[in-house]
C-alpha cells in the first residue's frame, strides 16, 4: 500500500496547492486541510463532525478538539515515519516542513519522537530542530550586538581609539617638524 503522505505531496504539487510557511495570503489553508482528511480518510476514521469554529472554509489541525489534534499528530507520525530515504529526498522539502510544523507542538514534542524513532523522517526532524537552534542562536548574537546599550559602548570605544590614534599622529608630526628644522 502506498504511502499517503507522499500521495498527498504528490497531489500538491500537480494541483500547485501552497505549501510556504506562513503564508499571509491563503495560510496553505487548502493543503493543511487535506493533511488532516486524508489523515482520517486513510484511517478508515470519519472526520470529526464537530470541530471548533473557524472562519476558514476548510478545516485546519488548529480548528480539532484536543483528542482528534491528538490523533492526527500521531496517524500522520506513523505514517512519516514509514519513509524511507528515498521517500523523503523525493518530496519537497518545503512541503515536509509544512507538515512538521502543523504537527509540532510543545505537548506532542516526544509523542512526535517517540514515534519516529530513528527514521529518515526522525533524522530529517532532528536536523529541523539542530537547525531552529541554529537560528535562534543567531538571532539571540544579532540582539546582543545590536543593542543600544552595546552600541553606544562601541561608539564610545571607537571614538577613545580615534581620538588617541590622531594624538599620536600629531606627536608625531610634531617631532618630525623639528627633525626637520634642524
Amino acid at each position: 500500500m502506498s504511502n499517503w503522505i507522499k500521495t498527498l505531496a504528490e497531489e500538491a504539487k500537480k494541483e500547485n496547492w501552497c505549501v510556504k510557511s506562513w503564508c499571509t495570503t491563503c495560510g496553505c489553508e487548502v493543503f493543511r486541510s487535506n493533511l488532516i482528511k486524508k489523515c482520517f480518510k486513510n484511517n478508515n476514521v470519519p472526520f470529526p463532525s464537530k470541530i471548533k469554529s473557524s472562519k476558514r472554509q476548510n478545516p485546519i489541525i488548529v480548528d480539532l478538539f484536543q483528542d482528534d489534534i491528538e490523533f492526527c499528530v500521531k496517524t500522520i507520525s506513523e505514517e512519516l515515519a514509514t519513509l524511507n530515504n528515498e521517500d523523503i529526498n523525493q518530496i519537497d522539502p518545503v512541503l515536509l516542513r509544512k507538515i512538521f510544523q502543523e504537527i509540532y507542538a510543545k505537548i506532542y514534542i516526544k509523542l512526535i519522537k517517540d514515534i519516529l524513532g530513528n527514521s529518515s523522517a526522525g533524522k530529517y526532524l532532528i536536523s529541523m530542530e539542530e537547525h531552529s537552534k541554529y537560528v535562534d542562536e543567531q538571532y539571540r548574537k544579532h540582539d546582543i550586538n545590536n543593542d543600544p546599550k552595546m552600541n553606544e559602548e562601541r561608539r564610545k570605544i571607537k571614538k577613545e581609539f580615534k581620538a588617541k590614534m590622531h594624538a599620536l599622529r600629531i606627536k608625531k608630526y610634531k617631532l618630525l617638524g623639528k627633525s626637520r628644522k634642524k
